[in-house]
């Protein structure tokens, strides 16, 4: 088991943002990690079924163009929700947000 902080920020879903340390299986992906600390929906958004498409009935909102967006550690481009491994120490947030595009 590995420490890792989670901060999940539901943005404007008027939620209060949690962060909380967690001890978490060594190579669990961000997905195992907000999955402890709150209940997801999964499914096909874009591109993968395994995809986060809502966080304590937050849920992503395509038409609204409102997403989640996982960083782990700042970098966001290049982390995926289940296939990216965490590590001790590491910082996974996620986000609701509006998308400007």
């Amino acid at each position: 088991m590995i420490p890792v902080t989670v901060r999940v920020d539901f943005g404007p879903a008027h939620q209060p943002v949690k962060v909380q340390t967690i001890e978490i299986h060594e190579n669990a992906s961000p997905k195992d990690a907000v999955q402890q600390l709150f209940p997801i929906e999964q499914g096909l958004i874009c591109c993968a079924p395994g995809e986060v498409k809502g966080i304590n009935g937050v849920s992503v909102d395509p038409l609204k163009n409102y997403w989640w967006r996982v960083m782990v550690n700042g970098e966001g481009k290049t982390v995926s929700p289940y296939r990216s491994r965490l590590k001790a120490g590491d910082l996974v947030e996620w986000v609701y947000l509006f998308n400007k595009k």
